[in-house]
């Protein structure tokens, strides 16, 4: 029996060998990447979200938690005001309040001045699950904040909103072509 040709070549074929970097990058001091691992980290320390949601009996994930948790802190928002405080597209919030919306956790209404803008709010049980779950989420913010002093508490916060302020004006700059 014969193989193929193509198939005889890449079988005769010797790996490639491994590439060489010229450019290197300390992971343990370039900030974007500390700050993902330690959302990371942190997203599985304590109480496991998860496993909270799926106590309830409510099936939702994640995604649709976060959209309930910035409902419950803010009151009702536009799905774009929701997307802003989650950084994240319209297109997922769409599909979380459309879940929410199935299990009547939330509802919404139509702006009478523009009909295509619409104001999500949690309904009495999305109020509900929201009491039922933050408590334990804040009881993990607390264990995770526990390794600081009040000091370097209030430091490591305004070092954030510092960052915070500068991500924005950075995020304005770059956004469009300024004359």
């Amino acid at each position: 029996m014969t193989l193929p040709e193509n198939l005889s070549s890449a079988i005769k074929k010797e790996k490639s060998p491994q590439g060489k970097v010229n450019c290197t990058l300390d992971l343990q001091t370039f900030l974007p990447y500390r700050m993902y691992y330690l959302a990371a980290q942190m997203s599985q320390a304590g109480y496991d979200l998860p496993e909270l949601l799926n106590e309830t009996g409510i099936t939702i994930g994640e995604r649709e938690w976060r959209v309930i948790s910035i409902l419950g802190a803010y009151g009702g928002l536009t799905n774009g005001n929701v997307a802003n405080a989650l950084k994240t597209d319209a297109a997922t919030i769409s599909r979380a309040v459309k879940v929410l919306k199935k299990q009547q956790l939330i509802d919404t209404l139509s702006s009478k001045k523009d009909r295509r803008k619409v104001l999500i709010y949690l309904t009495q049980a999305g109020a509900d699950l929201y009491d039922k779950i933050t408590p334990k989420r804040i009881e993990t913010g607390d264990m995770i904040d526990s390794c600081f002093t009040h000091d370097e508490l209030s430091t490591l916060h305004h070092l954030l909103n510092k960052l915070d302020r500068h991500l924005q004006h950075m995020e304005n700059e770059l956004e469009d072509e300024w004359e």
